[in-house]
């Protein structure tokens, strides 16, 4: 059994979400802020049987503030999926839950006006912030199944789902140090023999009497309990100091978890990071999971374990991220793990079966299940998802934390890419001029170190996800037939035509390579991307593109090539110049690309080619509001 499905309506930050889950691990990602710790909140009015009944009512600041509220007020709706009931135990939980579809229940939370409310609606459309809603005579409900019945909700039912929540910023220590913490609460539920309790009892009787044959132990004993007299008058306790009570509850209560690199160097973890006591408080949840898993807490009676963890990567350096996000991949003893995430190393280290993206369009939060773009029975695209899984590092998983993403090939168009917009976006404001960047907007950068777009642009596609992707990418025309002057192709010693490079000044000159066509020409038709190209490549379409004084001056200023090459072109212009100085800096395009964003940083100017201009207008564009289906 497994949460399979959620549906929010009108809950916080969502008008309407609709997100699968998977069977094992979902990692939700996306941008900050999107609504990932609202979703754990929503499944929680549901599931969470430490919450008080009272906190299932809700306020008004619980409505979505995009809300417009006429002739009817407005309820909030939760409602989950649960699939792949098989087993008797999971059948008797959900029999009142279940579905017409063979293995599947329903449950369902709302909060909503009751039926005898006296207050009338507006009659007019009214956004949701100029209305005081009548809460008072709203009421709440949990119900399962596909409709609401009469029948009265067996709440004991939801013990079952035995969750476990570790938050961001929760105080692990001091639940790994406090009685009621995890620790005893694992112990006290195993079973010990009598006979072994005994042994235990009296070791502690024992070492108490040796505790108190110390004549220090004695003497301060009884001057205590001389003072308490004195200030009690005839309330006569007397107090005993010993190591602890004899019975075994008590005995759990004075256990503390020590640790350390080795076992003889053991410390309190109030002198452990807050990242380890994290992991260690996890640990303990999963000791938990694995024994009732084998039947050997019998005070545990719930069927399913869910554990929610948000944000694992609080406090953890980047390999303990990979070590523990790894471990959620592969782990058999939780029932179902649901992790948030904003660490691309958290969100990269895994399948993409497992990821599931929360994301903004068009003003509506959506959600999508990155494995399920990929359809399995087409070989094309399965490649593409290897491709993406094989290839999807820290660095290039940033692509499921923006709005919007631009693709690029390499190191060069990386670094000056984000200062271009810098140069070309800016926002007057009272105090001066506000400089954006792709990071404001929303705008990952991601390189695809080469020419491989397509695996990447299939996110992007008609079954992928409702956001913008621009490319930028080479033309690389293809190479021309040497011809002597009569138009003949000249041959080389080998017998094959001679052919030469070529170096275009405009856009008719010569026509693009088959790879750059191919992906015009495919993704024509796709409205959330645009495939954007050059004359030639990056660095030469710099050059080209004016720049030849800024150029002839960091070639000469840096000493880029050799002497008698920066000789050679100090008098050229135009597209010779260009020529020319393209061989120069084609060889360490990355030194290159550096020192051109040094002599931008000091505040020189360079003119942007076009094409780089598209890509921005495309990416910065507001695009048609498109209704949601709900």
């Amino acid at each position: 059994m497994y949460i399979s499905n959620v549906k929010i309506h009108n809950y916080r930050s969502f008008n309407f979400l609709n997100v699968d889950l998977n069977k094992g691990l979902s990692i939700l990602i996306g941008e900050n802020n999107i609504g990932k710790s609202n979703f754990l909140k929503a499944l929680g009015l549901i599931f969470n049987s430490n919450q008080s009944l009272r906190a299932r009512v809700l306020q008004q600041e619980d409505f979505w503030n995009g809300l417009v509220v006429e002739r009817d007020w407005p309820e909030i709706m939760i409602e989950v999926t649960l699939k792949g009931i098989t087993t008797e135990d999971e059948l008797a939980i959900t029999s009142r839950w279940l579905t017409r579809n063979p293995g599947e229940a329903k449950l369902t939370y709302k909060y909503r006006p009751k039926a005898s409310i006296s207050v009338p609606p507006p009659e007019h459309p009214t956004p949701i912030y100029k209305v005081l809603l009548p809460l008072s005579d709203y009421e709440w409900i949990i119900y399962g199944g596909e409709q609401e019945t009469l029948d009265t909700f067996d709440f004991h039912m939801l013990s079952k789902f035995g969750v476990e929540y570790v938050g961001a910023l929760r105080d692990a220590t001091s639940e790994l140090k406090k009685s009621s913490g995890q620790l005893q609460r694992i112990l006290k539920t195993f079973d010990i023999d009598e006979k072994d309790l005994e042994k235990i009892s009296d070791k502690i009787n024992t070492l108490n009497e040796q505790i108190m044959s110390g004549q220090e132990i004695t003497t301060i004993q009884g001057n205590i309990n001389r003072n308490l007299g004195d200030i009690t008058g005839s309330t006569r306790q007397q107090v005993k100091i010993q190591m602890g009570e004899n019975d075994y509850d008590s005995l759990l209560k004075d256990l503390n978890v020590l640790i350390g690199e080795k076992s003889e160097n053991l410390h309190s973890v109030d002198m452990n990071g807050l990242g380890y006591n994290n992991l260690l408080y996890i640990s303990l949840l999963l000791t938990q999971y694995s024994a009732i898993k084998e039947k050997k807490l019998k005070s545990y009676d719930y069927i399913f374990p869910l554990l929610i963890v948000e944000e694992p990567e609080a406090h953890l350096h980047n390999n303990l991220q990979k070590f523990l996000s790894n471990y959620f991949f592969n782990q058999q003893v939780v029932g179902q793990v649901i992790v948030t995430t904003h660490s691309s190393h958290v969100s990269s280290h895994g399948e993409l079966d497992s990821l599931v993206m929360l994301y903004k369009s068009s003003n509506k939060v959506l959600s999508k299940r990155i494995g399920t773009i990929f359809d399995p029975g087409i070989k094309k695209q399965l490649e593409h998802k290897r491709y993406l899984e094989r290839w999807l590092d820290a660095t290039k998983s940033d692509i499921f934390f923006g709005r919007k993403v631009l693709l690029v090939e390499g190191i060069a168009e990386r670094l000056l890419i984000p200062k271009f917009f810098s140069m070309l976006y800016k926002e007057d404001k009272k105090d001066g001029e506000k400089i954006k960047t792709l990071e404001g907007e929303g705008i990952s950068i991601i390189s695809v170190d080469g020419v491989t777009f397509r695996p990447f642009l299939h996110l992007f596609g008609p079954t992928g996800l409702d956001m913008k992707c621009a490319v930028l990418t080479d033309s690389d025309p293809e190479s021309i037939p040497v011809q002597d002057s009569k138009g003949n192709e000249l041959k080389g010693p080998d017998g094959k035509v001679i052919r030469e490079e070529v170096y275009p000044t405009h856009s008719c000159n010569y026509g693009v390579c088959k790879r750059t066509s191919g992906l015009i020409n495919d993704f024509a038709q796709s409205p959330n991307i645009y495939i954007s190209n050059n004359l030639k490549t990056f660095e030469y379409d710099l050059i080209i593109n004016d720049n030849v004084e800024f150029f002839k001056q960091i070639i000469h200023e840096y000493k880029l090539g050799t002497k008698e090459s920066r000789e050679q072109i100090a008098s050229l212009e135009g597209a010779e110049f260009a020529k020319e100085a393209y061989k120069i800096i084609s060889v360490e395009k990355g030194q290159f690309s550096q020192i051109i964003l040094d002599e931008l940083n000091k505040g020189k100017m360079l003119h942007i080619p076009q094409y780089i201009k598209d890509a921005f207008n495309f990416l910065m564009e507001k695009g048609e509001e498109k209704d949601i289906e709900y």
